[in-house]
């Protein structure tokens, strides 16, 4: 988990398999949302990958010739390239290092019954499709095509740094990433994400169960805490409320700062460098800033 809040800026999640050998070099084809191409390595620089097809995390510098690919890290038991080429095609332009993230995590999770679920989560089109192109809100915060993806990865990604800086074991760092993740998913049906009349208007934390009803019950029957835990992520959370699990402080927390941080932004965009407070139009707040 450290090595995915830690990466360089120039890591990518590729795909990759192997076209042919020869005497002394392996040529391996790299398939990501920017590269398109096959290249000439030296044969033990991927003797961890699956020359069938794999996914993985790394540096690709093509004019490194057979030194091209760095720090590399496997993410194992991904068997269909056409899910993460579907990623790619969904998730909103410029953003694409959210699915190095998203997908990332896989690598650390170290429960058996969490990674299920969560790759469950992943492989689910008719989730995910939705997941990664809606908005956050309707004239709020991140009320934009991918802003829902860009909210939740923001969470995710604090809540896990959270979980580490306070010496957190990986299964709560695990569980405080999935939540942060999830916790506003079933805002994919609300009215503002869906053309019709079948957009609905209410609690979206109520509709998180509904959307991940099936994911949910597998993790139910083979860890109970876990479900436990992850639950308290997606529930709303009342004025007063203690929660049980340090994840869900945690991932509410993070949510909060999120919503913050966008709105605080907004309010300075347009507004001269020497402006000391600004009153957003969009909640009509006012905001402060030191410089």
């Amino acid at each position: 988990m450290k090595m995915i809040l830690e990466h360089a800026s120039s890591a990518e999640l590729l795909w990759v398999q192997r076209k042919m050998v020869a005497q002394d070099q392996e040529c391996w084809h790299f398939t990501s949302a920017t590269q398109d191409i096959s290249i000439w390595l030296e044969p033990l620089t991927m003797a961890d990958v699956c020359p069938f097809g794999q996914l993985l995390i790394a540096e690709l510098d093509v004019h490194k010739g057979v030194f091209a690919i760095n720090h590399i890290v496997v993410i194992k038991e991904i068997e269909d390239a056409a899910v993460i080429i579907r990623h790619f095609a969904w998730v909103p332009a410029g953003k694409e290092s959210l699915l190095r993230d998203i997908w990332g995590m896989l690598n650390y999770l170290p429960s058996p019954a969490l990674r299920t679920f969560y790759k469950s989560v992943l492989a689910d089109d008719e989730l995910m499709q939705p997941f990664l192109t809606s908005m956050a809100s309707h004239h709020h915060h991140h009320d934009y095509a991918g802003g829902l993806i860009e909210h939740s990865h923001e969470v995710a990604m604090t809540a896990a740094a959270l979980s580490l800086l306070y010496g957190l074991e990986p299964l709560s760092v695990s569980v405080a990433f999935i939540g942060g993740l999830l916790h506003d998913i079933g805002k994919i049906h609300l009215y503002y994400n869906v053309q019709g009349p079948h957009g609905v208007l209410g609690q979206h934390e109520s509709f998180n169960f509904m959307v991940l009803a099936k994911q949910l019950t597998v993790l139910r029957l083979s860890a109970p805490k876990l479900f436990e835990a992850l639950s308290c992520c997606l529930s709303i959370k009342f004025r007063h409320q203690n929660d049980a699990y340090l994840p869900s402080t945690i991932v509410h927390m993070c949510d909060r700062l999120s919503v913050d941080v966008c709105n605080w932004r907004r309010a300075f965009a347009n507004v001269p460098h020497y402006y000391w407070y600004a009153k957003s139009p969009r909640d009509a707040l006012m905001y402060k800033r030191l410089g």
